[in-house]
């Protein structure tokens, strides 16, 4: 009955698109005299960078992705691996969008070229990490304070950040209800609001917060999320709703109106995009009509006074790209770095790593639940130095399984930049634990990496750093997601007491001098 209904609906929706098309006459796609590479180049570079064979073992290429990429080429005759498990809504924004062709747009001789091309070029098994700075077990400048969270509960934490203003912790957790909870630097609860839908990212710098959340986490393309204004009071109101999963929230006057807009990041998932939106009427601005959008910085990148906007793409296109505010609300884009559609995206922090004056990128990759789950020796952490006239090089590697997120600053207080680094898809076999990493700059490029025993407690997906206790200092906080079917969160749960939900990091550094 349900496959029934899901044919019905599904082909109404395809009827209506292809009805308002039908002055189009389809003209089947001819074999061509090009090589598997050239047309890999072509169709596959048409979406995002291409992707050499060798990024990926030739299992995933020919068991994963590439059958994925058949169904935006038009190849896939069975409805139902298209859009199997979508409901209407879903069905209709894709449908209409086209994100999946109705009909061949290549050739079958041609695909099973680039089919061959990649299993014959593609390692038999993933190219092992490469040889990296040995990691030392301790951290001398920090203590380690766990926070349970929610009593007798699997910690699903989705949110972390410090309020230094308020010298507090607040984190937020998944759940049958979703919670933002507030802790004192003690870890002792001192309030809690419930949410409609897990929470991405909140914004402390006025009276009331404002809270970004989700809609739904897990891949999807409703637009279910919502920016909120919470009141001290706990009574909520919208600022804006029908956001595409959306991520990350920026605040700044972007048109020099004096008044404050907001730059949104709407992840989603085959459809997405990044917008700004005025602060006085609410109005969309899309910047970019492409899923994936991480992070944004609001920065003057080349020194008119102005602000732009720095954003970090992870699907489709992956990369970094720049928009240039060129005055009241208009802007300029250009692509600094590109990374190939495996990478793995996942954060990106500002920072000026060799005090010239100009703002360097501090890169992760090591996204790991799409298409190509495997251990990647590309994976890690990346320094990519600013020339001063917009131009990026990449100056430094660590390599890190799965890493999720890197943020700078100043830890040791030695005058230089250091890092704090977290990966959520770790590799259970290596020890020490690569959950979080602390590099020491040593300078020249050069940095020291630690972590501590208690690493191993948690799964680590998303991180804060900031001076929690206005002592001079940086602190770390650190959340923890056990996704079921990890095989080194099975391990986590047979213990007999739940590992924690947090973790602060607490930098002794200026009470030790």
């Amino acid at each position: 009955m349900l496959n029934r209904l899901f044919l019905l609906v599904l082909a109404g929706l395809l009827w209506n698109c292809s009805n308002s098309n039908k002055s189009e006459i389809y003209t089947p796609p001819v074999p061509s005299n090009k090589s598997g590479k050239e047309l890999a180049a072509i169709y596959c570079g048409s979406c995002h960078q291409f992707p050499s064979p060798v990024l990926v073992d030739k299992t995933t290429w020919e068991k994963s992705i590439l059958p994925k990429m058949s169904h935006r080429l038009g190849l896939e005759s069975d409805i139902f691996k298209v859009y199997g498990g979508m409901n209407p809504e879903e069905l209709q924004f894709l449908t209409v969008a086209g994100v999946f062709p109705e009909k061949p747009i290549i050739a079958k001789e041609d695909w099973a070229k680039i089919i061959k091309y990649y299993v014959d070029n593609a390692p038999e098994k993933a190219i092992p990490q490469a040889k990296k700075e040995k990691i030392s077990i301790g951290l001398s400048n920090f203590s380690v304070k766990k926070i349970e969270g929610i009593a007798n509960k699997t910690p699903y934490v989705t949110f972390v950040k410090f309020n230094t203003a308020q010298k507090s912790i607040y984190a937020a957790w998944r759940g049958e209800q979703s919670f933002l909870k507030k802790y004192d630097l003690n870890g002792m609860l001192k309030d809690s609001v419930a949410v409609p839908s897990p929470i991405a990212d909140v914004d402390f710098s006025k009276k009331n917060l404002r809270v970004l959340t989700l809609g739904i986490m897990d891949p999807n393309d409703f637009r279910k999320g919502s920016l909120l204004e919470i009141t001290p009071q706990k009574q909520s109101k919208p600022i804006l709703e029908f956001l595409q999963r959306p991520v990350q929230a920026s605040f700044g006057d972007l048109n020099q109106d004096g008044k404050e807009d907001f730059v949104l990041c709407n992840f989603g998932n085959e459809l997405g995009k990044l917008a700004w939106y005025d602060g006085v009427n609410r109005r969309e601005h899309i910047l970019k009509e492409l899923p994936g959008a991480r992070n944004t910085f609001i920065k003057d990148m080349n020194g008119d006074n102005l602000p732009d906007i720095v954003v970090l793409m992870t699907q489709a296109r992956e990369g970094v790209f720049i928009f240039y505010n060129t005055g009241h609300g208009t802007f300029e884009e250009k692509q600094v770095l590109s990374f190939p559609s495996v990478y793995g995206s996942s954060y990106m922090d500002l920072a000026d790593f060799n005090k010239d004056g100009f703002l360097d990128i501090l890169y992760t990759n090591g996204d790991n639940a799409d298409l190509s789950i495997s251990l990647k020796s590309y994976h890690g952490i990346r320094i990519f130095m600013n020339d001063g006239k917009g131009n990026f090089k990449q100056s430094y590697f660590y390599p890190m399984f799965g890493a999720s997120k890197a943020m700078a600053a100043d830890f040791d207080l030695d005058g230089d930049l250091d890092i704090a680094a977290i990966s959520f898809f770790t590799d259970p076999k290596q020890k020490p634990h690569e959950g979080f990493l602390l590099l020491d700059n040593q300078g020249n490029n050069q940095f020291k990496v630690s972590t501590f025993p208690e690493a191993n407690q948690g799964k680590w997906m998303v991180m804060d750093v900031a001076d929690m206790d206005q002592d001079g200092d940086a602190d770390i906080l650190l959340g923890s997601f056990l996704r079921r079917g990890m095989a080194d969160v099975e391990e986590l749960q047979m213990g007999r007491k739940l590992p924690p939900s947090l973790i602060v990091l607490e930098n002794k550094k200026r009470t030790l001098k």
